[in-house]
């Protein structure tokens, strides 16, 4: 339940500061899930 709830956080928060749509979002959800908690590979996410 823990991870859920850090999904949920780290979505929340690019969600809630990113304006522009999907293509605005890109850089920061790769940023977050890739380098930061590194959840998927660069090469998954491209």
């Amino acid at each position: 339940m823990k991870e859920l709830i850090i999904m949920f956080l780290s979505f929340f928060k690019i969600g809630a500061f990113t304006f522009g749509g999907g293509y605005a979002m890109i850089p920061l959800i790769e940023r977050e899930v890739v380098e930061s908690k590194k959840w998927i590979s660069k090469e998954e996410f491209t």
